[in-house]
């Protein structure tokens, strides 16, 4: 068994080497989770605009039912018909990327291998059965 100090260079190696890696898996997440939330804001700006448009729309086709004309039912109609149809595919381009883990998972799964890593290195880091680990509340996130 190594003592403490013949670990450090290992375990601080081991830090400098993730270290960067960390920076950078957090950057790629980061820029993912903003696409994200970029792709929910713009659809759900494209379904509000286009519902509101629809609304105004729907109203316009009840004043126009009461005139005469020989297609304007048809028209109101279509247009309100067509910005509902817009409105739709904006709310379904809001949540359609659903197939995706959750924010920075790979991040917290990069952080529990390292855990793993330096738990190989000395044991004594390792918590007891029912104990968190390493600053890790008890559902085992931070």
């Amino acid at each position: 068994m190594l003592s403490t100090l013949e670990l450090l260079p290992r375990l601080i190696h081991a830090l400098a080497r993730h270290l960067f890696a960390y920076g950078e898996l957090l950057c790629v997440e980061s820029l993912e989770a903003l696409r994200r939330v970029r792709r929910r804001i713009v659809g759900a700006a494209v379904a509000l605009l286009a519902g509101m448009l629809a609304v105004g729309l729907g109203c316009l086709w009840i004043i126009a039912a009461t005139w005469d004309g020989p297609n304007r039912l048809w028209a109101v109609g279509g247009l309100c018909i067509g910005f509902l149809l817009i409105a739709i595919s904006g709310g379904a381009y809001a949540v359609g990327e659903r197939s995706r883990g959750a924010p920075f998972e790979q991040l917290r799964a990069e952080w529990h291998a390292d855990l793993q890593e330096i738990a190989r290195l000395d044991p004594t880091l390792v918590a007891e059965p029912g104990a968190p680990a390493m600053g890790a509340d008890s559902g085992g996130r931070k």
